[in-house]
């Protein structure tokens, strides 16, 4: 009899994990090395600030007045703690792929991957939270096949 294999959650799983690392790659690199060099960009600045003017509320949010430099500190700030969520996403997700020979503790981690991520980018990653959840439900489901024959001793 063939030992069991897990090819499919394999394959599925890191169909996921690569789209992840790739979207998270992009993100990371934009947050921390692209979207701080607009902060030094006066042309940008003038163009925010004309943007801001047209909106009637301005950059007033929930009753507070933020100038143009603040608001563009705090998206910059966001997006960058909005990266390291997603790599720390990406390293849970590597680790339960690896530990897929331990069915349920990898299961509850695809599990949890699942939702943090449809919950964190709001619908936007479907094919990677929905990938993870069918790993996570086939972790679940698909139970290790006993061996049908067991080995006699006679000892006459």
């Amino acid at each position: 009899m063939k030992p069991f294999k897990r090819t499919v959650e394999k394959v599925l799983a890191w169909i996921a994990n690569i789209i992840l690392i790739v979207l998270t790659g992009f993100l990371a690199y934009g947050s921390f090395f692209k979207v701080s060099l607009l902060k030094d960009n006066q042309e940008f600045l003038n163009l925010f600030k004309e943007e801001l003017a047209k909106n009637p509320n301005g950059a007033n949010l929930n009753g507070v007045n933020l100038s143009a430099e603040q608001l563009l500190d705090y998206t910059i700030q966001g997006l960058k703690m909005y990266s390291v969520l997603l790599i720390v996403l990406v390293v849970v997700a590597l680790l339960a792929s690896f530990l897929m020979k331990k069915r349920i503790l990898s299961g509850i981690l695809f599990l949890l991957l699942a939702i943090v991520v449809a919950v964190g980018t709001v619908g936007v990653l479907i094919p990677v939270y929905l990938l993870y959840f069918i790993v996570a439900i086939m972790l679940f489901v698909r139970k290790e096949r006993q061996d049908q024959y067991q080995e006699t001793v006679n000892y006459l």
